[in-house]
C-alpha cells in the first residue's frame, strides 16, 4: 500500500485495502480544519485491519484530541461499500455526522438490503431476452444483499453546498453517471478536485451502478464531464490509484471510452431491417468485445455486461450520439 501521503498542508491521502478485484485499494483524503478537527472523506471498506489504519493515523494527526473524536465529518462522494463501508464505524466511534448526496441518502433509506427487488429484476431479464438458465443464475447476484449497504446517513448534500470545514471551502458538485447521486468535491483555493470514482486515473469507471435511475447514466455521465471543463487544470484526488494533474483530458478519454461502446451497440442496431424491433439485449451483448470475452461472463460480470449494453441502446434511441 503507499505510504501516508500529505498532498497540501493539512490534506492527506490515506490509502485503503479491499478485498478482491483489479483495485487494490480505495484513497481515504483527511482534511484538517482551522479547529484542529479532522474531515475524512470516503473512509474506505468497513474491515478491522481498515479501522486499525484509521484509528492510527488519526492518533498522528490530531494527538492532542485522542485519535477518534477529532473527526468532525464524514463525507462520500457515494454509497459504494469500497468508499463509504467504513462510515458507520467511524460515525459511531466519533459522533460526527454522515453525509452523502440526497439521492444516494434516498436510495439507502428506500433499499435497506438490495438495490432492486428480485421480481422487477426478473422481469428486466425477461425483456432482455436472457435464457431461462441464465436468468435463475443471475437472479442470485441481484437478491444478494450487498455487504454494507444499509447504513445510517445524517446529512443529505445538493450541487454547490460547502462542507462544514473550518478555515476551508470544500464545494460540493453534483456528478450523476457512475451512481446516481455521485458528488465530486472542489477545493478552489488549493486547485484541488476530489473525483470519487467519477474519473479515475488508470481505468475506466462503470456507469449506472447505484440502482436503478430516473435518467439514463450515460447521458448524466456526460453532462458531468462537461461539468469539470472549468476545473481541467486542477489536481484530481481520485478514489482509487494515484492523484494527476490533465484532468480535463481524462475526464474526456472517460467519455469517449463508453461513447465508443455505444457506437460498437448502434453499428449492430443498424444492422437491424427497418420496421423490425430492435434484437434482445442478450443477443447485442453477446456480439460486443468484452475483456473476459462473451463466453467468460458469468454471474455479476454479466449482469453488469447486459446492464451496461441496454444503457447504451437506451442512450442511442433516446437522442444524437455527441
Amino acid at each position: 500500500m503507499p505510504a501516508l501521503e500529505e498532498i497540501r498542508e493539512g490534506v492527506w491521502a490515506l490509502a485503503q485495502p479491499m478485498p478482491g478485484g483489479h483495485l487494490a485499494y480505495s484513497v481515504a483524503y483527511l482534511l484538517r480544519g482551522d479547529d484542529g478537527g479532522i474531515h475524512v472523506i470516503d473512509p474506505g471498506w468497513d474491515s478491522d485491519a481498515n479501522w486499525a489504519r484509521l484509528e492510527s493515523v488519526l492518533r498522528e494527526l490530531a494527538p492532542d484530541r485522542g485519535g477518534v473524536s477529532a473527526v468532525t465529518g464524514i463525507t462520500g462522494t457515494h454509497l459504494h461499500p469500497d468508499h463509504v463501508g467504513l462510515a458507520a464505524r467511524l460515525r459511531a466511534g466519533s459522533g460526527a455526522g454522515f453525509a452523502l448526496h440526497g439521492v444516494e441518502r434516498q436510495v439507502l433509506e428506500e433499499h435497506s438490503t438490495r438495490l432492486l427487488d428480485p421480481d422487477e429484476a426478473l422481469g428486466r431479464l425477461e425483456g432482455w431476452g436472457v435464457p431461462d438458465g441464465e436468468r435463475r443464475e443471475l437472479l442470485r447476484f441481484v437478491d444478494r444483499s450487498p455487504e454494507g449497504l444499509a447504513m445510517a446517513v445524517d446529512h443529505g448534500l445538493a450541487h454547490g453546498d460547502i462542507l462544514d470545514v473550518p478555515g476551508r471551502r470544500i464545494e460540493v458538485m453534483a456528478t450523476p453517471g457512475h451512481t446516481a447521486g455521485h458528488i465530486c468535491l472542489r477545493d478552489d483555493d488549493h486547485e484541488l478536485l476530489f473525483t470519487g470514482d467519477h474519473v479515475l486515473p488508470t481505468v475506466f469507471p462503470g456507469l449506472g451502478l447505484g440502482g436503478t435511475t430516473a435518467s439514463n447514466p450515460l447521458a448524466d455521465y456526460i453532462a458531468s464531464v462537461e461539468l469539470l471543463e472549468p476545473y481541467g487544470d486542477y489536481e484530481a484526488l481520485p478514489g482509487h490509484g494515484h492523484r494527476f494533474r490533465g484532468l480535463g483530458d481524462r475526464a474526456r478519454a472517460c467519455r469517449d471510452h463508453h461513447l465508443a461502446r455505444t457506437q460498437d451497440v448502434g453499428a449492430i442496431l443498424e444492422e437491424t431491417a427497418p420496421g423490425s424491433e430492435d434484437p434482445p439485449i442478450w443477443d447485442i451483448a453477446s456480439r460486443l468485445t468484452w475483456t473476459a470475452g462473451w463466453d467468460g461472463l458469468h454471474g455479476l460480470h454479466l449482469l453488469s455486461a447486459l446492464s451496461q449494453t441496454a444503457m447504451h441502446v437506451d442512450f442511442l434511441r433516446s437522442g444524437p450520439v455527441r
